[in-house]
């Protein structure tokens, strides 16, 4: 024995005429949108770098100790805490905490002014790599390099 079933019920706006649809997409094909008007593609945004990678800058932690940096401006040089050191090359260079980086006669001098006890780490970058994210500060006759965070357009 069956038991009777009825028919689905009908999805709503099933019975609208076709006239219509095609009518509403028609006037709205021959409109252009402005530039102000226009809506960005939420799916291509992306959100802002936070952190450049330690592979990204060619980032190393030196020795302190007999540093000697090679002859030229390839490299630039943040002196740092040990123990901050090996966190920025795990989790890379953060961009918001303005990161100072010297050149490498500076370095030397700042490295000269530190208490020999302190455990000081050099994180050595290539400077063409971070080119983009640095923004040239003086501090008294010295100039010295901070990474900031910039958005693309900056760039």
């Amino acid at each position: 024995m069956g038991a009777r079933r009825s028919p689905p019920p009908a999805l709503p706006f099933d019975d609208l005429p076709q006239q219509r649809a095609l009518k509403a997409s028609s006037t709205r094909g021959g409109r252009t949108l402005s530039p102000e008007n226009s809506q960005p593609d939420l799916l291509d945004w992306q959100p802002p770098q936070t952190h450049l990678s330690a592979e990204e800058s060619d980032a190393q932690i030196l020795e302190a100790i007999g540093f000697r940096p090679p002859s030229g401006e390839a490299f630039l040089y943040a002196v740092l805490d040990l123990g901050y050191a090996r966190t920025i090359l795990e989790r890379g260079l953060p961009l918001e905490d303005r990161l100072v980086f010297l050149e490498a006669k500076a370095t030397v001098n700042a490295l000269s002014e530190l208490p020999p006890e302190q455990e000081t780490g050099i994180l050595r970058v290539r400077r063409r790599l971070i080119q983009s994210w640095l923004e040239t500060h003086r501090d008294g006759d010295k100039s010295c390099y901070v990474l900031v965070a910039k958005q693309p357009s900056e760039g």
